[in-house]
Formats: structure tokens, sequence, C-alpha cells
């Protein structure tokens, strides 16, 4: 009984910290005068740990295990970030029209998982966007759709 009790308490864990909206879909229609940049984390490496993702102080999206967010931003110079334990952040040279992807991920940090954001190509991301769910928008950002 205890061990059931253990199971059923480790995959409640586990699923509290995943993401729950709907299947990954690309956005069907992108002005040309805006671009994309999905950002995702397809690991539940860490998975008790979710963090925010900001560009500047602006929260975009809070990254939860397998899920995924299309952030819509004008062109120009975009530094996102992602702090726990330390901070990690990629810049992105965004052009209008384009499609970029940005993998969040976690590393074993001293009191807690750390984050990790790595720009990756569309081969590599669509793989692991298929395993992937709609995060909803934190948004304070104007440039969130």
């Amino acid at each position: 009984m205890i061990r059931h009790l253990t199971l059923v308490a480790a995959v409640a864990l586990v699923l509290a910290g995943c993401a729950k909206g709907a299947p990954f879909q690309p956005l069907e229609t992108l002005s040309q005068d805006k671009a994309v940049i999905y950002i995702y984390r397809p690991s539940a490496f860490g998975f008790a740990v979710d963090y925010d993702v900001k560009r500047g102080d602006a929260v975009i999206v809070t990254m939860k295990s397998h899920g995924y967010y299309p952030y819509v931003t004008d062109p120009g110079v975009v530094e996102l970030s992602a702090t726990t334990e330390t901070t990690d952040s990629v810049t992105l040279d965004v052009k209008p029209a384009q499609v970029y992807y940005v993998k969040a991920g976690m590393a074993v940090g001293f009191w807690v998982d750390r984050p990790r954001l790595t720009v990756v190509s569309r081969e590599e991301a669509e793989k692991d966007l298929a395993k992937c769910k709609l995060l909803a928008a934190k948004g304070s950002d104007p440039a969130i759709r």
C-alpha cells in the first residue's frame, strides 16, 4: 500500500511540472513585419523547477517541462534570459518574417537546477516540438501577441 501511494505521489509531482496546453501547432500566419521565436523545453529533467523566460524585465512565459511558446516580436536584437540559481541568456538578431528556435533546458545546480537557453536549428527543434504543449503567456511585454 505504501509503495502504491509513493508511486501515485511521484506521478502527481511529475505531472504538476509539465505543460498541459494544446499540442504543438506552428503559427499559420505571421505578419511580414514581425518574427516568431519558439521558446520550448522538451525535457522532463528538472521537472520540479519552472522558470520565467524574460526579455529585459518583462516575463514572456514560465517554462515547464514539455512546453512551448510562440513569442511574436518586432525585428531587432532580442535578448532572452532565465534565472534560478544562476542566469543564462541568448541574443538573437531577429529579422522580419523569420522563425527562430530557443531550446530551454536545465543543468545541475548547487541548490537548484540552472536554466539553459540555446538557439537551435529548425531541424532539431521540430523533433522536440512534436512532444511539446502550448504554455500560457505571462505577458507584460508589449511585443507579446
